[in-house]
């Protein structure tokens, strides 16, 4: 068994963790109820091309077993809104059967080690409060809760359409 290790993707290597990124997309969808939940293949249609709304530098880091396919992923997007470069970890992935062997922390490590490098100004992160797992991994690499309230506004299903 070979060490593990994260490796930058090429642009052009969205095939490999696609996979990864249905299963994502499959699991977390049931707990957006307001949302409708998609079946496997409309997922797959739906992920065909590289998701547009990821908008600035995407930058994907993987993990690889030792039969050469992606075990877990880390989607990062950096951008400038007019105030400095921020960062976001837009997606984070590991497949089921190999969480737990620090592959989460490998790829939180390198997102974070590459948001010091490029001198962001504003990292983040987006999980569900009750994803513990999670919270957890995030917590450990240093972020912290959002010191602000943030609000969302939603369209109102309208009876009158």
């Amino acid at each position: 068994m070979r060490t593990l290790d994260v490796e930058r993707l090429a642009a052009g290597d969205y095939e490999v963790i696609k996979p990864l990124l249905v299963d994502l997309h499959l699991t977390e969808q049931v707990y957006y109820s307001d949302h409708p939940q998609l079946q496997r293949e409309e997922i797959e249609r739906h992920l065909r091309e590289v998701p547009s709304a990821f908008r600035g530098e995407n930058i994907v880091y993987a993990v690889r077993d030792d039969d050469e396919h992606v075990i877990g992923f880390c989607w990062i997007v950096l951008f400038d809104p007019g105030t400095g470069l921020e960062g976001e970890i837009a997606e984070l992935y590991v497949a089921a059967e190999h969480r737990v062997k620090g592959i989460g922390e490998m790829l939180v490590r390198r997102a974070t080690r590459l948001f010091a490098e490029r001198r962001v100004t504003l990292g983040y992160v987006w999980t569900r409060s009750d994803n513990q797992a999670a919270v957890h991994l995030y917590s450990s690499a240093g972020f912290e809760p959002n010191r602000q309230l943030v609000m969302t506004w939603y369209p109102v299903e309208s009876s009158n359409s």
